[in-house]
């Protein structure tokens, strides 16, 4: 074989190699083109999972003040009968740049808020899913977002099963590009009950814990085994964290169900909600240290707050951990109430212990998300957290959740009081075997005041 035939397979040979190393560098940098990178670390932990999970939760960074409550106020649960003529709204806001189509549907749940076994023909009377038509785009704000209500059952669909719902909202007709999932309750009340509220019956836990008694009266609904077929819920200040369930009647007496135990059904006292008032711009209200107008838009530096465990109670007026969207200086609260960066800051003076420091309330949803968790500050002794927030006038409590998995409590933050107003919720399931679904039969709204 001669010199230049060796030369020229070399050449080819060259050119061959450099061809694959074009392709693969031209392959990987439009592969980092197109990947989506999220705008924080913590979004990909937050956000990137899209899987039904059937509670309170935001699954898209952009969606923010997600409410739910049944119409006539703002500040009540989320709650209609069966039969009646009432209805539940829901809004949130979406601070995404472009309009986007949104749907939603609605998955019936169990008792314990598992997907139920029912098929949507079962518990829904029209569509499937409809689009959400109702919106319209804030004004005279720094922070432009585009704000949706809905307003059901409409007439697409109608509900034919009590029980346990959540709301799917979902974008570009794909129920996997999911937003947000709402619970709410759908009730026909077919029992009574009639509560009562204490210090506990444990003698060491009664300066700090509330115990609740019960009677649920079925004289309007056969059940042949209650203690089977009877599932009782109680949720104090609808937290789904802490709730109470799996208990039996200690006894039967009739169609009465007496539940009255020792410690059983006893909650922590907790303490009343802290609060701050973030309705207006132009002065410096209550729990408010400064208003600052930066170049990202407006921030609300709060007074820190200071640890209660070891402070004496001290009762005050609060909406137990509610919000309410209010504008002291525009007349339209939900369009024209801006996005205000709010920072909190709690000073330590001691460990707490291994753990996690959340802010709780109706602003997280009712749950210990990750986002309204604090970080410790080493350098001021603080635990702090900024949040982007909507003016209006918000309760909120610092939680504790130990690292080994134990519930998370108000012992470090907020201490425990028999004495606190707390508001409670009972609910009555019937465990229906004929239509295979947690009948949601009886509801009672009290204060632990005046119970």
């Amino acid at each position: 074989m001669t010199l230049f035939k060796f030369q020229k397979i070399e050449f080819y040979l060259k050119m061959s190699v450099l061809a694959i190393l074009v392709c693969l560098t031209s392959a990987t940098a439009k592969a980092q083109k197109n990947k989506k990178q999220p705008k924080t670390a913590s979004e990909v932990e937050y956000y990137d999972e899209k899987h039904t999970e059937y509670e309170n939760k935001i699954y898209d960074p952009d969606i923010h003040t997600v409410i739910i409550h049944a119409r006539g106020s703002e500040l009540d649960w989320p709650i209609i009968n069966l039969s009646g003529m009432e209805k539940i709204i829901l809004r949130f806001d979406d601070l995404s740049e472009d309009v986007r189509e949104l749907s939603y549907t609605f998955e019936h749940c169990t008792h314990d808020w598992k997907k139920s076994d029912l098929l949507p023909m079962e518990y829904l009377e029209g569509y499937r899913e409809d689009f959400i038509r109702n919106y319209n785009f804030s004004f005279n704000t720094t922070l432009s977002y585009t704000h949706f209500m809905l307003e059901f059952p409409n007439e697409q669909m109608k509900f034919t099963r009590s029980g346990n719902y959540i709301i799917k909202v979902f974008a570009n007709g794909k129920q996997e590009d999911l937003l947000l999932t709402a619970r709410f309750l759908v009730l026909e009340n077919r029992s009574t009950i009639t509560p009562r509220v204490r210090p506990s019956s444990v003698v060491s836990e009664r300066e700090y814990m509330q115990e609740v008694d019960l009677t649920v009266n079925l004289s309007s609904l056969q059940v042949l085994n209650p203690y089977n077929d009877i599932e009782l819920v109680v949720l104090q200040n609808f937290r789904w964290d802490n709730v109470k369930r799996g208990l039996k009647p200690s006894f039967i007496k009739d169609n009465q169900l007496v539940y009255d135990y020792q410690g059983e059904l006893s909650f922590d006292g907790i303490n009343e909600f802290r609060f701050f008032d973030a309705k207006s711009l132009r002065y410096r209200s209550e729990q408010v240290k400064e208003v600052v107008r930066e170049a990202d838009g407006y921030h609300i530096i709060l007074t820190p707050d200071v640890r209660r465990s070891h402070l004496v109670y001290e009762f005050q007026n609060d909406i137990n951990g509610r919000l309410l969207i209010k504008n002291d200086d525009m007349q339209n609260a939900h369009l024209e109430s801006d996005y205000v960066t709010i920072h909190f800051s709690m000073p330590t003076d001691a460990m707490l212990g291994h753990g996690d420091m959340y802010l709780f309330g109706q602003l997280s949803q009712w749950e210990l998300d990750k986002k309204f968790r604090l970080e410790y500050n080493a350098e001021t002794s603080n635990f702090e957290r900024n949040l982007l927030l909507k003016q209006g006038y918000y309760n909120y409590i610092y939680l504790w959740k130990p690292l080994n998995g134990g519930e998370a409590h108000t012992d470090f933050t907020e201490g425990n009081h028999s004495q606190t107003h707390n508001e409670y919720i009972v609910l009555v399931y019937f465990k229906d075997r004929s239509s295979f679904s947690d009948r949601l039969i009886g509801f009672k709204l009290f204060n632990s005041f005046n119970n």
